[in-house]
């Protein structure tokens, strides 16, 4: 009897230690990537929901088309900034205009107004703070932020896009309003 025990002992034991090593093999390297919608797997995505009561609020705003939007951009400090020669902000608007539209189930007219904002950073590959090369790889990314009537963030994405002429914001600005319209959903 004592030697069963120990045989399932043993094998227990070499379960639980096998379980771990695997986990730890597959576990996401960097906390906090989201990649629940397929355009997030694409590129490096980290999103985050602060509060989801109000999320839902932001979301059946959004969905009455009472929307709110500034946009900003950052250009590189240390390397010479090329990316905004080929971006403009009135055309990423305009793609965040349509974008929006898509996600409107019944215009109305509230008072109150999803507060949405974004920015767009282009990645500065000089930066004394980037030290590896794959920090350098990216062109920029998108910053999209959701804000409650106290002006407290309550939803945030951050998404990269690729080409160093900016072809690919469009996808990032589209997946970006994805990502909250359908968080926790």
């Amino acid at each position: 009897m004592k030697k069963y025990i120990g045989v399932f002992v043993t094998v227990f034991l070499l379960v639980m230690i096998g379980n771990s090593v695997y986990t730890q093999m597959n576990k996401d390297k960097t906390p906090g990537k989201a990649k629940r919608l397929p355009c997030q797997a694409k590129v490096t995505t980290f999103e985050r929901g602060f509060n989801n009561a109000e999320i839902k609020i932001a979301q059946a705003l959004l969905e009455s088309g009472n929307v709110s939007v500034k946009s900003t951009i950052e250009k590189a400090k240390y390397a010479e900034s090329k990316l905004f020669d080929y971006v403009k902000l009135e055309d990423t608007n305009k793609i965040v205009a349509d974008e929006l539209k898509k996600y409107i189930i019944v215009k109305s007219n509230k008072t109150e107004n999803l507060n949405l904002s974004y920015n767009i950073y282009e990645n500065d590959v000089k930066d004394p703070g980037k030290k590896t090369k794959k920090s350098k790889l990216y062109a920029g990314y998108v910053v999209f932020q959701v804000k409650n009537e106290s002006n407290n963030i309550i939803y945030k994405v951050q998404i990269d896009f690729m080409d160093k002429k900016g072809a690919d914001i469009a996808q990032s600005i589209k997946c970006s309003i994805k990502s909250f319209a359908t968080y926790n959903k």
